[in-house]
């Protein structure tokens, strides 16, 4: 199944797994990625002619968002005036545009004019790794390591670089020569559970959790880590294995959070509300704490509730108010109350949330004032970054498309394709849009050009797999492209129907079942109801069939996919 983005208005978010797969750290490197700003220049004391007229170039490609020629001009200024602050920039800057050899490259430069800054050896091994080039990583990584102080954050960060390594048994072995000098680490033998996890060696991940947890069976980490595992087996023994858990560590907010979040997938609604309780009134409750047991508590659909939460989380400082205040006009909207609703979003005039707070605004103006009045609002915006005008381009196209206008949404798309030519979430859209209008070949190339781009975008790569199996063609190419879907997002369950339905088409029944399985205990969508009767149905489980496509078309019974399905068997 694909999940098309811009089409499918999503009223609030539903939270994903607590924890797992990529997990990093909060050490000075991983903020100042997070918080660093292409268009804002270092700070340069001297200069002459020709530079000032090098770095004004660079300048001015930074702020035209042309971030690969600037980290170009940047890189040739560091080497000429052996500038830290250049050297720094150059890989950063490099590194937004996804230029992989020319942020190499700077980083290389900036760690040997500054081989004191644990960022620069950060970084410099990262790109190492990502590139595949683990040899050159190791000795870089081993010396970090040898610090008392950063050893810790620095194993679990090393988990979210290796995650993005093809080669997933190399990883893996990278990780255990690098663990050997430190047998009572919790954090080095969690590391290599989790590479081990991901080169599909169970063994091996079991025997170094249980290593884990002689050490530290308190440590949440682990157990949430360990929790998923179980969880993408059965669901239900995930839960024996949170409540056993936190029986012995009732104070474990983090895991607790997990399993009443396991309990809401299930719907057993007043334990979960039970838990949310819990852990809100601990003495141990944060302001986070209270944020994510609000978005819990808006996914069980209790607006009262989820508003004290939330304003409890202001109380309590949460960090990023703005995100509140999106949450609570959310949630005067579901009252019909637009005034307060604006009024919330009103509130927020920058920062990380202020893109996100005018797309609503917008999907605000259309649902009670008109569409017109709402894309007009879309256009008041000027000096906006490349990244903030295509999602306000992404809102305008949704908006076109929910008023039923998908021919002027596609003929926008074309008409602005060449100022989103490196955008690869522009080219996904775009490919959704095209084969809605019936043009597959636009749509493969479209999604072929967005994998070039972005070569971890799961969803492209499912989008392509899904299409050729749904059309019954290339299944060899559809279950590949899926594979590596699968392999980017292992929990997401439009992948994993995705698979199960390739796998149906090839003729494996067996597999494709237990695949759609998984996907349907995750998330009862009426797409993935469709295959997975479809599919029970030709297995001569007939009665299993009718029994979920009736519980799916009492949800769901305007699902046209679902309709379909049901009709061509009945």
């Amino acid at each position: 199944m694909r999940k098309n983005i811009i089409f499918n208005k999503t009223l609030f978010v539903i939270i994903g797994t607590y924890f797992f797969i990529v997990i990093s750290f909060n050490s000075s490197f991983a903020n100042q990625q997070d918080n660093f700003n292409p268009n804002l220049p270092p700070k340069i004391t001297d200069a002459n002619a020709e530079f000032v007229y090098k770095f004004l170039l660079a300048e001015i490609a930074t702020q035209r968002g042309d971030f690969n020629s600037a980290g170009h001009l940047y890189l040739d200024l560091a080497k000429q005036t052996h500038s830290i602050p250049l050297a720094e920039r150059a890989t950063r800057v490099a590194g937004s545009s996804r230029n992989g050899r020319v942020a190499l490259d700077s980083a290389k430069v900036w760690s040997s004019l500054d081989p004191k800054s644990v960022q620069a050896q950060q970084i410099l091994a990262e790109l190492y790794i990502t590139s595949g080039n683990l040899s050159k990583a190791k000795p870089i990584v081993k010396k970090l390591l040898e610090q008392d102080t950063y050893r810790g954050e620095g194993f679990l960060y090393l988990n979210s670089i290796l995650a993005k390594v093809e080669n997933k048994k190399n990883a893996l072995r990278f990780i255990v020569d690098i663990a050997e000098p430190y047998p009572n680490s919790k954090e080095a033998h969690f590391a290599i559970a989790h590479a081990a996890y991901f080169a599909n060696n169970k063994k091996l991940t079991s025997s170094e959790l249980a290593k884990v947890k002689k050490i530290d069976p308190k440590w949440q980490t682990a157990v949430l880590f360990e929790g998923y595992i179980i969880g993408l087996e059965s669901q239900e023994k995930a839960t024996n294995f949170y409540v056993s858990y936190l029986k012995q560590y009732p104070d474990a907010s983090e895991v607790r959070l997990e399993y009443a979040k396991l309990l809401t997938n299930q719907k057993k609604y007043n334990l979960a509300k039970d838990e949310f309780l819990k852990i809100v009134n601990s003495s141990l409750a944060s302001a986070e704490i209270s944020f994510t047991v609000s978005l819990l508590a808006i996914e069980l659909g209790d607006y009262d509730l989820a508003e004290k939460f939330l304003m409890q989380s202001l109380e309590r400082g949460y960090p990023q108010p703005e995100q509140i205040y999106i949450y609570l006009a959310r949630i005067e909207d579901t009252r019909g109350n637009y005034n307060e609703a604006l009024a919330w979003l009103n509130k927020i005039n920058s920062g990380p949330s202020f893109i996100e707070s005018k797309i609503l605004t917008a999907e605000l103006i259309a649902k009670y004032e008109g569409n017109d009045q709402a894309l007009e609002s879309l256009d008041q915006y000027i000096n906006l970054t490349p990244e903030a005008k295509l999602e306000l381009f992404r809102a305008k196209i949704s908006i076109l498309y929910s008023d039923n206008k998908e021919t002027e949404a596609y003929d926008l798309m074309k008409k602005e394709e060449e100022n989103f030519k490196n955008s690869a979430e522009f080219k996904y859209d775009y490919a959704m849009l095209a084969e809605r209008m019936g043009n597959t070949v636009l749509m493969e190339q479209l999604l072929r050009e967005a994998i070039k781009i972005k070569p971890d975008y799961a969803v492209a790569y499912n989008a392509l797999g899904y299409s050729f199996a749904d059309r019954n063609i290339k299944l060899d190419e559809a279950k590949i492209n899926i594979e590596i879907a699968l392999s980017l997002e292992p929990r997401n369950h439009y992948i994993m129907d995705s698979m199960g339905w390739v796998q149906y088409r090839l003729g494996n029944i067996d597999v494709a079942l237990d695949f759609l399985r998984k996907a349907y205990e995750i998330k009862k969508d009426p797409e993935i109801s469709a295959h997975l009767g479809e599919v029970l149905w030709h297995a001569n489980k007939i009665d299993e069939a009718q029994k979920i496509w009736d519980e799916s078309l009492q949800q769901y019974p305007d699902n046209k996919i679902l309709l379909k399905t049901v009709k061509k068997y009945r």
